[in-house]
């Protein structure tokens, strides 16, 4: 049995909730700190026992004895050799110190130290580091730092005066990231505010169980505290917003409360103090009472009283803000209409006569109703007035089909804000956001504060499509308000296909009724969930050029990761993987890309020129990766890209944590663009609603091919949309907003 002090590099794997054993990697040290063996790595693999996973943490040294056992493992087809340690006893020998280092690595005050000097300082002495930068000692840290550094962190110290706090969070074993926010916001006085009220925790990201154990079993909180109350009712709260919900009835909101305390039906205490705890939340500002007697978290109905406000103010403009005369809007509607095979329907005129009237308007309609042509006949509108014109869209798959579509520059609504300073609002200006269905409170509430009352905004999407995956309904919430400036197109233009009418069936929650033959345009072919995988896999191998596969979740063997993943094995795994230098075992590890990989972005990367959403297709991998200029920030080059928009790009290998597999994607994520055919696996899980189907299948130009349980798809379109149960106040403050 040997003993080795190991210093903790990685946390392999750890039980629940970081409970129980843990296995973690790290280099055996000396008792200086010096790296035994350069590139032997250790791994400990400790029964829960021996080592509770919740105390180990990148940074600590731990001595461990136990049985030690050469191991050769394959890692993305690289072998390499490690010492597996069975720990039989563990010692934490020293902390990580990870709050001082973090402290130091990162504040300003501390410039000059940086990660690597902070991590030797404590490496070197330890808990004593604290006693060094109390007493000012220049000399015994100027064995590390320079001695002009030194003094700087020195003074840095007596400023921050976070000597206790940094202690007391070390003691208490709070996670580093938590440190950090609670030192930002409460400073020196950090342990004073959460001894006092523990349950200030849950504002900063920590779990309610987490929590509420800490403060009862440490801080010894009674079970029926008024501050446990608190904690709890803001806790039900968070719950009410995360499932998208911008307000709550008082019974929903004792019902999440039932769940974190107790049975509304048992005899605890909670339930008589609770009515008081809710009473004092205006006091404390966690919460409103609207005039329907809906509570409302502060932080959704800001967000919601500024969009009120918003439209509010242009509403209340009509007199001044119509663009042409009617007369002339006709004219230059009858000037385009010259130039297209075919004539303006009248609500489409209505809706073009509508949006060059107000200052914010609203055109919805379903697949195949016309709200392209409105588009581009109310921007010859705009054109004539001499408004300049900005299409934006929430993700980048509906900006590009929106751009293909109008033959206009279209971008996010992230990209338009972050440009926003380079834009002159001072002149007329109208804001075109499309496939407005899936816009959430979070984004119209930041578009609304950049842009004076005298922009315009105009929503265009369907009411039928996906609801916001973020919080609360826009377009949803505000069609069915009496006088909003609203044209709901539903002459269906596209006639014949039976792709089209399944749409408007499913629209309307009526189940279509759809063939087994592959041959036809839309079919449903029944499959079981565990054979599902492979059976979309060879359904998309007969034209994977022209087929996009779309999922209505992630996880799952429906979901896009299996099928990505099944995809890739098919198609690309005995191929060329994409590889990067790994650190911790001092050699190439894959990536989980090959060549040929189809990938897909999933954040705006204006740096490089593709925006969220955005697909292609992995073309070259390069032999030796390369700095391609003096500007590091994007990394290496590793490869090339072809993307969507036909241009090559290189894969920089800060590119690596943006990209994901691409074959499949999920419904949320494809709504606004098309394929000539997409394959949707259906089976009955919690997002299934008639409102996702519908936008898979408008999705496709030529064919549609369901692929699950027609019983489990039948009874979601039949079902109310999932929108119908989620509770906003945008209409609350709205008519609030207009009565001042």
């Amino acid at each position: 049995m040997s003993h080795t002090v190991i210093r903790v590099s990685q946390i392999r794997s750890a039980g629940p909730k970081r409970r129980g054993g843990v296995i973690f990697s790290g280099r055996a040290v000396s008792d200086s700190g010096e790296i035994i063996e350069e590139g032997t790595l250790y791994v400990v693999v400790a029964r829960h026992d021996v080592i509770d996973a919740g105390l180990v943490e990148p940074g600590q040294w731990w001595r461990v004895a136990g049985d030690m056992t050469e191991q050769v493992r394959i890692v993305n087809n690289y072998k390499y050799r490690e010492w597996q340690v069975a720990a039989v006893t563990a010692e934490l020998v020293r902390p990580s110190g990870q709050h001082l280092i973090a402290l130091m690595a990162h504040s300003p005050a501390f410039a000059g130290v940086g990660m690597v000097k902070a991590r030797r300082l404590w490496d070197r002495f330890g808990e004593r580091l604290y006693e060094l930068l109390e007493t000012g000692d220049v000399d015994t840290l100027s064995s590390v730092l320079t001695v002009d550094v030194a003094r700087q962190a020195v003074a840095a110290w007596t400023r921050l005066q976070d000597t206790k706090t940094l202690q007391w969070l070390h003691t208490h074993g709070f996670p580093v990231e938590l440190g950090k926010k609670l030192i930002a916001f409460f400073g020196k006085d950090t342990s004073t505010a959460i001894e006092a009220d523990p349950y200030r925790l849950l504002s900063f990201c920590a779990g309610w169980r987490e929590v509420d154990l800490l403060a009862l079993d440490y801080f010894k909180v009674g079970l029926d505290d008024r501050r446990r109350l608190r904690g709890a009712v803001e806790e039900a709260l968070y719950r009410v917003i995360a499932a998208g919900n911008t307000a709550t009835s008082i019974y929903g909101l004792k019902s999440r409360l039932a769940q974190l305390l107790g049975s509304q039906r048992s005899s605890k205490e909670w339930q008589r103090l609770v009515s008081d705890v809710i009473d004092e939340g205006p006091e404390h500002a966690s919460f409103a009472v609207g005039p329907t007697g809906l509570i409302h978290p502060v932080g959704p109905l800001v967000l919601e009283m500024t969009i009120a406000g918003a439209i509010a103010d242009r509403l209340r403009e009509r007199n001044t803000c119509r663009l042409l005369t009617s007369d002339n809007v006709e004219t230059v509607i009858a000037e385009y209409e010259s130039t297209l095979p075919y004539t303006l329907t009248l609500e489409q005129k209505a809706a073009v006569q509508l949006a060059a009237a107000w200052g914010f308007a609203i055109v919805v309609g379903g697949a195949g109703v016309g709200k392209t042509t409105v588009l581009k006949t109310l921007y010859q509108v705009y054109d004539a007035a001499g408004v300049t014109l900005h299409q934006i869209a929430l993700a980048g798959s509906a900006a590009r089909r929106m751009s293909e579509v109008t033959g206009r520059p279209a971008s996010t609504i992230t990209a338009f804000l972050q440009k926003v300073n380079s834009v002159d609002l001072t002149r007329q200006i109208v804001i075109v956001v499309d496939d407005a269905s899936m816009l959430d409170v979070i984004t119209m509430s930041k578009l609304c504060e950049v842009l004076p009352p005298h922009v315009r905004i105009l929503l265009a999407g369907d009411s039928s499509q996906l609801m916001p995956v973020g919080l609360g309904l826009i377009l949803h919430a505000l069609v069915d308000i009496p006088d909003m400036p609203v044209v709901e197109l539903t002459a269906v233009k596209r006639y014949g296909s039976l792709i089209a009418s399944a749409a408007q069936d499913v629209r309307a929650g009526r189940w279509p009724n759809l063939s087994t033959n592959l041959k036809d345009s839309i079919s449903f072919l029944p499959c079981k969930q565990d054979g599902i995988t492979n059976f979309v896999v060879s359904l998309y191998d007969a034209a994977p050029v022209e087929t996009k596969i779309l999922c209505a979740k992630r996880s799952g063997p429906d979901g896009v990761k299996a099928i990505n993943y099944a995809c890739q094995v098919r198609y690309t795994h005995n191929g060329e993987h994409l590889v990067i230098w790994n650190e911790e075992f001092e050699q190439q590890q894959g990536t989980g890309l090959y060549l040929h990989d189809l990938v897909t972005c999933n954040r705006d990367r204006w740096d490089v020129g593709i925006q969220n959403g955005s697909l292609g297709r992995i073309v070259s991998i390069e032999e030796v990766p390369f700095i391609e200029s003096d500007d590091n920030e994007l990394g290496k080059v590793l490869g090339s890209i072809r993307w969507d928009d036909g241009v090559v790009r290189p894969l920089y290998e800060s590119m690596l944590d943006d990209l994901e597999l691409g074959y499949g994607i999920t419904v949320h994520d494809a709504q606004g663009s098309q394929w000539p055919i997409v394959i949707v696996p259906l089976t009955a899980n919690r997002v299934l609603d008639r409102t996702l189907i519908y936008a898979a299948i408008t999705c496709a130009r030529t064919k549609v091919i369901l692929v699950g349980d027609p019983a489990a798809a039948k009874a979601a379109v039949e079902a109310l949309p999932k929108s119908y149960y989620r509770q906003t106040g945008l209409k609350i403050w709205l008519a609030q907003a207009l009565a001042v």
